[in-house]
């Protein structure tokens, strides 16, 4: 399924608050369904996604393409579902997941129309510069200094399998595939190399933080950019 994450806060499902899980829950339950839904990823509030994935059990009764329709209809506009699968039992989503990639999208023009779909950067971008910061995070590592203070995680083991940036139109687009990532460490990553961009910090200093022997720069990119875009079973 996809969504825009500029109408949600978040997709976690949160007490008082419109998310992408409690609006496919509430879906489902109008249409007779009381299933808890299960989800690949926990995209922040403004976090987008082309391919999020999502379980729940299904009663016998319902006829899948008639239930996409239905659904469809309840969620639209900010949610799309795409297409069933039927799974094992004991399938779950997240942990079942082998990669995941992410795409993050920055405009050098700003426009109130896309102001919620990319994130306005108007420095002028050196594309080998942030392949070659970007070329560091591949390979496994600890990135306890890149992950969000609080994260609820056994360890902060993660690989990274490939890194790019590149061109598309006007836009700039960076892409990062790993086994699994932190909460916010797409964010971080991307704050880090921008500021590598702009000549605020240098890979030297990427290479102390992410070897975790100083901590130097710790924000958080928009989330409006951000694009959760494929998983991969």
């Amino acid at each position: 399924m996809s969504y825009d994450g500029s109408k949600f806060y978040g997709m976690q499902k949160q007490p008082d608050k419109i998310t992408v899980q409690g609006s496919i829950e509430n879906a489902l339950k109008r249409l007779n369904i009381n299933s808890d839904v299960l989800h690949a990823g926990r995209t922040d509030r403004g976090v987008h996604a082309l391919n999020q994935v999502v379980s729940f059990k299904l009663p016998s009764f319902w006829n899948q393409n008639k239930l996409l329709t239905e659904l469809n209809k309840i969620l639209h506009p900010n949610i799309h579902i795409k297409k069933f699968y039927n799974v094992n039992d004991d399938f779950n989503p997240r942990f079942d997941a082998k990669k995941r990639s992410y795409r993050y999208i920055l405009n050098p023009n700003f426009n109130p129309f896309s102001a919620n779909y990319t994130t306005y950067y108007p420095h002028k971008i050196n594309i080998s510069l942030l392949k070659k910061a970007l070329k560091e995070f591949e390979g496994i590592h600890d990135f306890e200094y890149f992950a969000k203070t609080g994260s609820d995680v056994n360890n902060y083991i993660r690989e990274i399998y490939k890194t790019d940036v590149y061109k598309y139109k006007n836009f700039t687009v960076i892409k990062i595939v790993g086994n699994g990532f932190l909460r916010a460490q797409i964010r971080l990553i991307v704050d880090f190399v921008l500021k590598i961009n702009e000549n605020k910090l240098t890979v030297q200093d990427l290479q102390k933080q992410l070897s975790k022997q100083e901590l130097i720069s710790k924000h958080l990119a928009p989330p409006n950019g951000l694009y959760l875009d494929r998983i991969w079973y």
